[in-house]
């Protein structure tokens, strides 16, 4: 059984239209029946294969007749060959590729519906391989989509309870030391599976739409939290605490910025103490609507980051033409920086560089003594800061930082 979804379809309706859209599934029909109609290649004898379209642009395929499992991967490399030529649509030329999952009866489950469900997950697994592939079923991928499931059934639920809660990484200061900045970062504490890595469960919300809801949720506590800091010592307090936003958010277009002056006007904090960070991959994703996005959200008044610098396809033209403040380097360019004087040199290239532009440089994943003493030289005319690697709880994070507050807690426990 060959499960086949074909990639980007959504985007083709969404721009040329669904009538297009249709057009476009009759002549895929056409090209896979032709593929698998007469003697086929690989069993010898006349083809039983049968085509199916599931729904959308979800076709089905039984093949009979194969003499090792290894068969089924051959059709569909024959498929995708016959999948690959450009189609003609309505005088507009359009490329569609496809991904395939792939499930033999010795793998696949008792019944129909086992083998379905199983074919749709290697699919998934073509999805996050590349696209324009196929991926033969095993059970591993199984137990990874229950987990998945399971992840994103429980953080649904997790949404506004204790299980979610935020650590605060400060951004010092290179010249004074001084905490200047806070991040907020989400992390989630499962009840039965414990302390779980945002690397795996922030996807699922994203993929499922939940990242929406939490990001609401990072927002308010956010801002509460550094409303309190301002209130407990303005002087020592950090200028801004920076939230992240993810594609998703920015989608909602004037909706985000409704829930950000609404969130705003809530808690009572001034804008100017509020940070949006988005990463490189996101604005260089959809560059004009990113640009909208951001200057719809520079009129509110809140500050703009960029984040994961030197990872997306970002030209010097986004950094002239953008509304940032603020440019994070990504930790990744920090790798070396104590042994090697090229990336000294492209690390002390990019700061200069960004504060020609009049904005403020944050080196990403500064986490060793060395690496501090490494960045505190760097002799140019920008405000300079580093992520430090101490995350902690609001508590936690603010008798660190404070050594005030730090004594007044000292105090309390004493009595």
């Amino acid at each position: 059984m060959l499960f086949l979804d074909f990639d980007h379809f959504k985007l083709l309706n969404d721009t040329l239209g669904h009538k297009a859209g249709d057009e476009l599934l009759k002549q895929i029909a056409q090209r896979l029946q032709g593929a698998l109609s007469g003697p086929d290649t690989i069993g010898g004898k006349q083809s039983g294969n049968l085509v199916a379209r599931m729904g959308g642009d979800e076709f089905l395929i039984l093949v009979d007749d194969l003499k090792t499992p290894d068969d089924a991967c051959l059709i569909a490399d024959r498929l995708l060959t016959t999948l690959a030529p450009v189609y003609q649509i309505f005088g507009s030329e359009v490329h569609s590729t496809a991904s395939v999952g792939i499930v033999t009866s010795e793998l696949g489950g008792a019944s129909a519906e086992e083998m379905v469900r199983n074919a749709d997950v290697a699919m998934y697994e073509a999805k996050r391989a590349g696209r324009a592939c196929s991926v033969v079923f095993n059970e591993a991928m199984h137990v990874r989509l229950t987990r998945h499931a399971m992840i994103e059934a429980s953080l649904r639920r997790a949404i506004g309870t204790p299980e979610l809660y935020l650590v605060y990484q400060p951004i010092v200061e290179l010249d004074s030391g001084r905490m200047v900045s806070v991040e907020a970062l989400a992390r989630w504490n499962h009840p039965t599976l414990g302390a779980l890595s945002p690397a795996e469960f922030i996807p699922i919300a994203e993929g499922s739409g939940l990242i929406v809801a939490i990001g609401e949720w990072v927002l308010r506590q956010s801002c509460l939290a550094m409303l309190d800091w301002l209130r407990q010592d303005p002087l020592r307090a950090p200028r801004t605490i920076s939230v992240n936003v993810s594609r998703a958010e920015l989608a909602l277009g004037p909706r985000l910025i409704d829930r950000l002056r609404g969130t705003l006007q809530e808690v009572g904090l001034a804008a100017e103490h509020l940070q949006f960070e988005i990463t490189e991959r996101e604005v260089t994703r959809n560059p004009k609507a990113s640009l909208e996005a951001l200057h719809g959200l520079r009129g509110v008044g809140v500050r703009l980051a960029m984040d994961d610098f030197g990872t997306g396809a970002s030209s010097l033209a986004f950094l002239r033409e953008y509304p940032f403040d603020t440019i994070k380097i990504d930790r990744s360019f920090l790798k070396g920086l104590t042994t090697s004087r090229d990336v000294l040199a492209v690390i002390h290239a990019t700061v200069n560089l960004v504060g020609n532009l009049d904005m403020v440089c944050v080196a990403e994943g500064v986490e060793e003594p060395a690496q501090w003493r490494f960045c505190s030289p760097w002799a140019v005319p920008v405000p300079r800061a580093i992520c430090s690697a101490d995350r902690s709880r609001r508590t936690n994070f603010w008798a660190r930082w404070n050594p005030k507050a730090s004594r007044s807690t000292r105090s309390a426990d004493a009595a």
